[in-house]
């Protein structure tokens, strides 16, 4: 059997099968396009497949969509959930808002196998950075499962599925990050509270959200008269305009959007503008 290693990176908003599509059919190298060749016609065996918690999900699951980090906490743990039958190797790191440098964070242990069926929990300590004491500061805290290899001496042991497999196997290395928000002793209570002071104005073809509150308002959708809005990153920073492109065609509006609070939990709010 040949395999083939493919590493993406998975955010909250993601569908974690158009993840392993757009990787797939996206490959330009001989050996993901014989892949994909080969996934069509007599179909691929994907194992390793991580994302986040959602129902009918296998793999391994995080505890929570998001972490608040009190500022003076001296650490905060999460659980990591294995619902597979086979090991993962299990690798985190804190990264800044643009996940392309690490953050003053720590998290033990960094690297750990979890075996199928099993839950652990990592601990995530602040080491340092300078945080505004106003408003609440975004991290992206990324947990990495690594399927094992073939033959993996640290995989000895593991289950092995049932069923057929196709010639080719894809051992998916997903990468689940979610929002880790720094939040000083100034900030209190949970930003769905608060969600009603967000206003919306229409100004030429844009429409802009205006969050006036030290939370980030995090945003699972929304839409102008039933027409999904295009929001290139699923929240508003505090006391910052979030620009979007107004669907053509759009001079009185409903805007409908739902926010997301401290424990995942949603609510839809709406406004009408003349």
């Amino acid at each position: 059997m040949e395999t083939v290693t493919i590493k993406a990176c998975v955010l909250p908003d993601d569908n974690i099968f158009l993840v392993i599509w757009r990787v797939i059919a996206g490959g330009r190298s001989e050996r993901v396009n014989k892949l994909r060749i080969v996934g069509i016609i007599s179909g691929v065996f994907i194992s390793g497949i991580s994302c986040m918690a959602a129902a009918g999900e296998v793999g391994v699951n995080l505890g929570a969509t998001r972490v608040i980090y009190p500022s003076d906490s001296k650490g905060v743990t999460l659980s990591v959930d294995n619902k597979a039958e086979n090991p993962f190797l299990i690798k985190s790191v804190v990264l800044d808002e643009s996940t392309k440098k690490t953050a003053p964070f720590v998290v033990t242990p960094p690297l750990f196998r979890l075996d199928g069926g099993q839950r652990n929990a990592i601990k995530i300590t602040r080491t340092g950075g300078d945080y505004p004491s106003d408003r609440e500061s975004i991290n992206w805290l990324c947990v990495q499962s690594i399927p094992p290899e073939p033959d993996a001496a640290w995989a000895e042991g593991k289950k092995e599925g049932g069923g057929a497999k196709a010639s080719v196997s894809v051992q998916l290395s997903l990468n689940s990050c979610i929002k880790l928000f720094v939040r000083p002793d100034s900030v209190q209570g949970n930003p769905v509270d608060v969600a009603d002071k967000v206003s919306w104005a229409i100004k030429g073809g844009n429409i802009t959200a205006s969050n006036p509150t030290p939370f980030y308002m995090n945003i699972s959708e929304a839409s102008v008269n039933g027409k999904k809005l295009n929001m290139e990153r699923s929240y508003i920073p505090p006391f910052s305009d979030e620009k979007y492109l107004l669907p053509k065609g759009v001079d009185k509006a409903t805007v409908r959007w739902t926010v997301v609070g401290d424990y995942g939990e949603k609510k839809e709010k709406s406004v009408t503008m003349n």
